[in-house]
């Protein structure tokens, strides 16, 4: 090959790879998108109809009902929907309770066959209103492309003279006998297309009486033909426009139903919020909702037979019907001046909306949303009362489980990922604080059961947030108080839901906690729990900027600052406990076990007996040295013998005052338990002391290694060793970067070990 021909054949080759990539694509594409293929005729659609009438007879609640069903709840019972993945719509984080009550109105608007209150979403700022609604679109599109969720309308078809002579006279010199539908003519063979704007159901292009008898022959459970029946698919009729062209042709034909139905082309649709196919949104700016306009001087109709050119047709238009059979939201509908928007009064009670004197039947799922304070001056509002009866009003505050608000900035946390690490604990420490902001002090007078409420009452924010966040129970509580807290944690949710200053109606938004870690990343390289909480030290003095900074503390609860406190001491002992964890120090044993066989023992002292060895089934000696090592371990200042006989009565006591309850050792010898765990965590101190003392010297050679000193710092090998294998441990097990945990490390030996010593 010559050097001249050497980019020609380059360029062969490459047109030949672009040439294959493109085949590939085009065949993938055709392999995949079947919709054009979606095209029937009247009669072919029955057929369809046939196979499927339970599907076919839905209305827009019914079909969003089956969709919530379709991807169905999973193992807490939640709705699978709003976790989904979607690029454009985020998974919504809790708000299980609105999700459950909009479920609930889907349910009754199908029982009662239409639509009879628009829900809106009440809540403050950034409380995620938007986004659940923006879900549920966003899945009814996906449920659209489903089997399950197909859904089809219909258009008009006229075909050039070559099949139609005269006003709409068949000529049969043109038209084959055997041709009984225009449905799948191709474009060169068709003058005019004529489409149903308000996607009516092929279903109403038959004659009421003939569509209840075909409904009644297929729909023979009881219950559901009497849900249809109240539909518009029973009683209803065809959208105006939609009639107009119908009786003119059928007119022509000489009552022909057959001749006018060929005319129909069933067509499959998508839900598409990008192209405003059965769904949209209605931002508060004022614009019409809805139009009406005469098309008589629009071209096409210069295409359509003579009998149609004489009807006054309209267009309809506007976000109204581009929403019907699918979900029309009605974005801070209340920042709009409320006159816009009367007209859903009269929508609500009748189905219909009011075009310039044409009643048009609606089917639409109305959802809207609105802020607490436009909320509130719209209740001093004169005509309340009769948007009450039409609207229902669904709460959506903030979160109060600290679980469920992680998810909320998961994707911002991985989209900074390149730039900034959080360490663990480092959001869950910004969550847990944030959901405190949220919460009230519990009022014994809330709860029926009072011994639940005198348990509720006592809990500081913290145990509160994480009782209903991780279901944790306070360890000061008896077992029968946590079983008692434990069977109440439902009534704690609620507590405030029915009033005024419900949780969640204030606090720090999600907005503002996004804002948070967009600031912490551009501060720090790694962000512990540390960083969080000196920034959130910071943030609590700007009582200016924040409302909810201003509220009067009530104990622990409103006061940002005693927050700080609690929720540094819930991290710094878990912390504290995965150090012990990297140093093999974790305490592993079973209390119970261990108070128990102590019990044991001394009982059989006590009686002068022999004790039951579990290992070999033989009857031993009780062991004098266990029993004193167990002392010993409690740090025993009293007499043993007066000790022990101490426990063997209260022991008994409790056994009296308690028939046939298990006993548990831990919590009826509570004092034992916490003596134990002392004594433990003495001996584990010592440990990390050292360790406090070596890391200053560890952390002076990483700082002048980083200088280009090389300067000897005192430490021995084996202390570096230690120290190493800690950080390395950390970050193996619990996650930690190197220099996270070592900030982490810093802080605790400062905070709770005296290195002094």
């Amino acid at each position: 090959m010559s050097p001249a021909t050497i980019p020609l054949y380059f360029d062969i080759i490459k047109d030949s790879i672009t040439r294959e990539v493109y085949m590939d694509w085009l065949e993938e594409v055709n392999n995949h998108e079947v919709r054009f293929e979606e095209i029937f005729s009247f009669d072919e659609y029955m057929n369809l109809f046939e196979k499927f009438p339970q599907r076919e007879l839905r209305t827009t609640a019914h079909y969003l009902k089956d969709m919530f069903d379709f991807y169905g709840r999973d193992e807490k019972g939640h709705f699978k929907l709003f976790k989904r993945e979607h690029p454009s719509a985020p998974v919504v984080a809790g708000q299980f309770q609105a999700q459950e009550r909009i479920y609930n109105n889907l349910i009754n608007f199908t029982e009662e066959g239409f639509n009879n209150k628009f829900l809106l979403l009440v809540g403050p700022n950034g409380s995620s209103k938007s986004s659940i609604v923006k879900k549920i679109m966003k899945t009814t599109e996906d449920y659209s492309n489903d089997e399950a969720g197909a859904l089809y309308t219909f258009s008009w078809i006229f075909p050039i003279d070559n099949y139609t002579k005269g006003s709409l006279g068949l000529s049969s010199k043109q038209m084959s006998k055997h041709l009984n539908s225009f449905a799948h003519l191709e474009d060169a063979e068709i003058s005019a297309i004529l489409a149903s704007e308000l996607k009516d159901h092929p279903i109403m292009l038959l004659p009421r009486n003939t569509r209840q008898g075909l409904i009644e022959k297929h729909i023979t459970e009881p219950d559901r033909l009497q849900a249809i029946k109240q539909t518009y698919l029973w009683h209803g009729d065809l959208s105006k426009r939609n009639r107009l062209i119908f009786d003119a042709l059928l007119k022509n034909y000489k009552g022909e139903y057959e001749q006018v139905l060929k005319h129909i082309r069933v067509e499959r649709y998508y839900i598409d919020k990008g192209q405003s196919v059965g769904t949209s949104t209605i931002e508060p700016q004022l614009h019409v909702d809805a139009n009406l306009q005469q098309i008589t001087m629009d071209r096409r109709l210069a295409s359509l037979p003579p009998s149609l050119q004489s009807l006054n047709l309209f267009q309809i238009s506007g976000e109204v019907v581009l929403a019907n059979r699918g979900i029309l939201e009605y974005s801070d509908l209340l920042k709009r001046p409320l006159d816009t928007f009367k007209y859903l009064l009269v929508t609500m009670e009748s189905k219909t909306i009011n075009l310039k004197g044409i009643l048009t039947e609606l089917d639409i799922f109305f959802i809207g949303s609105s802020n607490e304070v436009h909320f509130n001056a719209f209740k001093q509002h004169p005509d309340f009362n009769s948007f009450r009866g039409r609207f229902t009003f669904i709460k959506v505050p903030y979160l109060l489980d600290f679980n469920e608000e992680m998810l909320i900035y998961k994707d911002q946390i991985f989209n900074l990922s390149d730039k900034v690490t959080f360490e663990p604990h480092a959001l869950e420490t910004l969550c847990l604080w944030a959901t405190m902001t949220r919460m009230r002090h519990p009022q014994i007078k809330n709860y029926k059961d009072k011994k639940l409420g005198d348990i509720v009452s006592k809990l500081s924010p913290l145990e509160k947030s994480l009782l209903i966040s991780k279901r944790i129970m306070p360890e000061y509580l008896s077992q029968e108080e946590q079983q008692t807290l434990k069977l109440g944690i439902s009534e704690v949710q609620i507590e405030f839901e029915n009033e005024s200053m419900y949780e969640g109606k204030f606090g720090i938004s999600p907005r503002e906690i996004k804002q948070v870690i967009y600031e912490l990343s551009s501060e720090y390289n790694h962000v512990t729990f540390i960083e969080i909480l000196e920034y959130l030290k910071e943030l609590s003095e700007k009582k200016a900027d924040h409302e909810f900074l201003n509220i009067s503390s009530q104990g622990d609860y409103h006061n940002p600052k005693k927050f700080l406190y609690l929720v540094e001491q819930y991290f710094l002992n878990m912390f504290d406990i995965e150090v012990r964890d990297s140093l093999g120090l974790v305490d592993n044993r079973s209390y119970e076990e261990y108070i128990k066989k102590y019990v044991a023992h001394i009982n059989a002292l006590n009686k002068k007996e022999k004790i039951r060895n579990t290992v070999t089934g033989k009857y031993e000696e009780p062991e004098l040295y266990f029993v004193k090592e167990f002392e010993q371990n409690i740090h025993l200042k009293e007499n043993p013998e007066s000790f022990r006989s101490h426990i063997l009565s209260k022991l008994g006591a409790y056994s009296l005052d308690n028939p046939g309850v298990n006993i548990v050792y831990v919590d009826v010898l509570d004092g034992i338990t916490k003596q134990l765990k002392e004594s433990f965590r003495n001996e584990q101190k010592k440990i990390i002391d050292s360790i406090g003392s070596n890391l200053l010297f560890y952390m002076k050679e990483l700082n002048d290694k980083k200088a280009g000193e090389n300067v000897p710092s005192g430490l021995s090998d084996t202390a570096r060793k230690q120290i190493q294998e800690v950080v390395s441990l950390l970050g193996d097990k619990h996650g930690y970067s190197e220099e996270g945990a070592i900030n982490c490390l810093q802080y605790l030996i400062k905070k709770r070990y005296d290195v002094t010593k």
